[in-house]
C-alpha cells in the first residue's frame, strides 16, 4: 500500500471525512443543495431517495421524515455510524451496479462522489443512476472540480481520497450523455464547485 493510499483509508473514515468535509465549507455547500433539495419534494408528499457514496448520510435532513432514503455506499464502516432523527437505510456497495431495481427512485443525489471514480466506474454510475431513476424524477450532482491554477485547492486535492478530479466541463459533458440537464450552478468554497439538477434522458 502507498502513502496516498494509506492517507485516502485514513480521510475517507466516516469520523474523519465528518471533520474534512466542514473544513472544506460544507455549510456554503449545503446552501446551494438545499433549495434544490427542496424543490423535489416541494409536491410529493412521499417519495424515495438514492444518495450514492452516501458516506455518513448528513443529506438525509434535507429531505422530509416521511420519504425513503437510501445511503449507498462501498465502505461497510459507515453501517455503525450512529442512528438519526429521520430513518435511513444503509446498503454497502458500488455505484456502477447498484443494489436497487430499475425506476425505484424519486432523486439519486451523487454528491462528492465522482473524484474517488475512475474512468471506468464514473461512466457506468451515471448509467446506473439513471436505471434506478422513475421517468420524471430527479437526479442532482454536486462535486468540487479540477482547476489548474486554483493553487490552494490542489494542495486540498493532495490530502484527498479522491484521486481522480475533473474539470467541470468533463464532469458535465459526461451528465449530459445519460441525462438532461435542467441547471447548472457553479460556486467556489475552498474548491471550486459544481451542482447540476437533471432528468433522465429518454430509454
Amino acid at each position: 500500500m502507498t502513502l496516498r493510499d494509506a492517507l485516502g483509508t485514513l480521510v475517507s473514515h466516516p469520523a474523519v471525512n465528518e471533520f474534512q468535509t466542514r473544513l472544506l465549507g460544507r455549510s456554503r455547500v449545503e446552501a446551494h443543495l438545499r433549495p434544490v433539495a427542496t424543490l423535489t419534494f416541494a409536491h410529493v408528499p412521499v417519495g424515495t431517495v438514492v444518495d450514492i457514496g452516501g458516506g455518513t448520510a448528513r443529506s438525509r435532513a434535507m429531505w422530509p421524515t416521511e420519504w425513503t432514503y437510501y445511503s449507498i455506499d462501498p465502505d461497510a464502516r459507515v453501517l455503525k455510524v450512529e442512528p438519526t432523527e429521520k430513518p435511513i437505510e444503509r446498503l454497502v456497495g458500488d455505484a456502477s451496479a447498484l443494489p436497487l431495481p430499475d425506476n425505484s427512485a424519486d432523486v439519486v443525489l451523487m454528491q462528492c462522489v465522482s473524484h474517488h471514480l475512475d474512468d471506468s466506474v464514473w461512466p457506468a454510475s451515471l448509467i446506473e443512476a439513471n436505471r434506478v431513476l422513475k421517468p420524471g424524477g430527479s437526479f442532482i450532482f454536486l462535486d468540487a472540480v479540477w482547476r489548474k491554477r486554483r493553487w490552494f485547492s490542489r494542495v486540498f486535492w493532495k490530502l484527498d481520497a479522491g484521486h481522480y478530479p475533473r474539470t467541470s466541463g468533463e464532469l458535465e459533458m459526461a451528465v449530459a450523455k445519460e441525462f438532461q440537464i435542467v441547471e447548472t450552478d457553479r460556486f467556489n468554497v475552498v474548491h471550486h464547485s459544481i451542482l447540476v439538477t437533471a432528468r433522465p434522458a429518454p430509454r
